[in-house]
């Protein structure tokens, strides 16, 4: 390869390398990646799999069991026979041999309907597993898009301290020139120099906890923490709930009260399956059996026998000690308990939805008095870069100035933060994200 192709190959790395270091992760790439990679949702999908797999008629007992047995045994012994007709038979190391052969069947027939609870529970089981893979993707997808959030604030307060640092370098220039032409003190142009060092120091750590926050991006995605991605600088705010209207779809969304709410359904019917312990069972019973001996001496020096064998077994169970009473008790307590949880669950989310409710709407109104204080931290900031440059006031007034604009970003970007915030935890509560 000629110096040529070698300089247009590494052209092309070094720009696809380039554009994969600028490709813009969008909050719904987030969202798309996390469902297919983030590790709890995968071991999530994986525990509804396992109740789903569980639910059949023969792990409920609905089903008989049929087992194939086959055995055979070999002897070698001194043996001695006497006959009543007086018939002697004397061998020593004679070999004696049995083999038989069976298929063996097992069905319970009734069992206090125990059989047909267990079965409901685990449809129910399989049906929480269900909720309990919903509830980690919606928990995820908040964590998710909250972790992407962090990202675009740090962008913004990146954004925020490059502009404040642009305004320093503008000031410095015009303080330098100012005491070049001895209209200023030397104090203005070092005071400048330090300002604007020291906002370069702050662009340094935004631009640190930038890459942290990138980094648990990552992770929440299940990818390597080193791969490089920007986001979309800006935080859409145009939520506007109604609380009944929410609460009613909390009710029947919310995956957490949801999960409750089943597993109360799933320890009800345990309480049941348990009581039907203490009743009467019926199992019916059926085999096939081939049997055939040899004797190596003896009257008879083989026996081979085949046939069917049809049975039932009744089990009443008459007393256990209390331990039937004890179990149904346990499970009538743990019913009790899911019930009080679930009740507990309804309250807490009630007081989440009141209280991010409020922060939405204190965060609105605050929203608009930020907007306006930017807005007038800039006129600010203009009239005393004029009044600087025409020598009217000293360096203080402009670094003052510069000061109040930077603070009015900063809080302006956390507004618009907690915003998205409160927006993501009120969709978490009511199921939608």
């Amino acid at each position: 390869m000629n110096i040529r192709n070698l300089t247009l190959a590494l052209s092309l790395i070094l720009t696809g390398l380039l554009s994969a270091q600028n490709t813009v992760l969008t909050s719904d790439d987030a969202v798309k990646m996390a469902l297919e990679n983030n590790f709890g949702i995968r071991l999530s999908r994986e525990d509804a799999q396992l109740a789903s797999i569980n639910n059949t008629k023969g792990n409920a007992g609905l089903l008989p069991t049929v087992n194939l047995v086959a055995n055979e045994n070999f002897t070698l012994s001194a043996f001695q026979q006497v006959l009543a007709n007086g018939s002697e038979f004397n061998a020593f190391g004679a070999p004696f041999n049995t083999a038989n052969a069976g298929v063996q069947l097992s069905w319970t027939l009734f069992d206090g309907r125990r059989m047909h609870i267990a079965k409901d529970r685990l449809e129910q089981t399989e049906s929480l597993g269900q909720i309990n893979l919903q509830a980690t993707i919606q928990s995820s997808v908040a964590s998710v898009l909250q972790a992407y959030y962090d990202i675009v604030r740090s962008k913004l307060q990146q954004k925020a301290i490059s502009e404040i640092i642009q305004l320093n370098e503008e000031r410095l220039k015009l303080a330098e020139a100012r005491v070049a032409a001895g209209f200023a003190a030397q104090t203005d142009a070092l005071q400048a120099q330090i300002d604007l060092n020291q906002r370069k120091s702050d662009l340094l750590q935004q631009e640190s906890a930038t890459n942290v926050y990138k980094r648990a991006l990552n992770n929440l995605l299940g990818r390597a923490p080193g791969i490089a991605f920007e986001v979309e600088e800006e935080i859409k705010t145009s939520y506007d709930p109604e609380r009944n209207n929410l609460l009613e779809r909390i009710y029947t969304q919310n995956p957490d009260l949801q999960s409750l709410e089943k597993t109360a359904e799933i320890a009800a019917l345990t309480v049941r399956e348990t009581n039907s312990l203490g009743k009467a069972r019926i199992t019916g019973n059926a085999q096939f059996n081939a049997v055939r001996s040899d004797n190596g001496s003896g009257f008879a020096l083989n026996n081979t026998q085949a046939g069917f064998t049809v049975g039932a077994s009744l089990i009443v169970p008459l007393y256990t000690g209390g331990n039937v009473k004890r179990q149904v008790e346990g499970a009538k307590i743990n019913a009790t308990k899911a019930r009080i949880q679930v009740e507990s669950l309804k309250l807490q989310i009630e007081t989440a939805l009141d209280n991010q409710l409020e922060v939405l709407q204190t965060q609105q109104n605050i929203l608009n008095i930020e907007t306006q204080n930017v807005d007038a931290a800039r006129e600010n900031l203009s009239i005393s870069s004029a009044r600087f440059e025409a020598g009217t006031t000293n360096g203080l007034e402009i670094q003052s100035a510069q000061n109040s604009l930077e603070q009015a970003l900063v809080r302006k970007n956390l507004v618009l933060y907690n915003l998205k915030i409160a927006e993501l935890q009120l969709k978490l509560l009511v199921g939608e994200l």
